[in-house]
């Protein structure tokens, strides 16, 4: 097993929504939605996770996106995080 074989992966990220008490369910679907590209019943139940278990991984990706998408759902209004994983 030759070290230079390996396969140097990239950092791998989730973008956690969190729930929240003052947004309306429809608009957090619209910000998935307009934000990721995710179609109406996956964004549906992302939202319903994170207000069932307070939060719900709204995708997984590389850093740069990450970063990227977590500061979206923020200026939305949106309480979100990310996560190295």
């Amino acid at each position: 097993d030759n070290p230079t074989d390996r396969v140097q992966l990239a950092d791998v990220y989730q973008v956690v929504l969190w729930n929240d008490d003052h947004n309306e369910a429809g608009f957090v679907v619209r910000c998935l939605m307009q934000i990721f590209g995710h179609a109406a019943s996956l964004a549906t139940k992302i939202m319903f996770e994170a207000h069932r278990n307070e939060k719900a991984i709204a995708e997984v990706e590389g850093k740069e996106a990450a970063e990227l998408h977590c500061q979206q759902l923020k200026s939305f209004g949106l309480t979100a995080s990310m996560e190295k994983i």
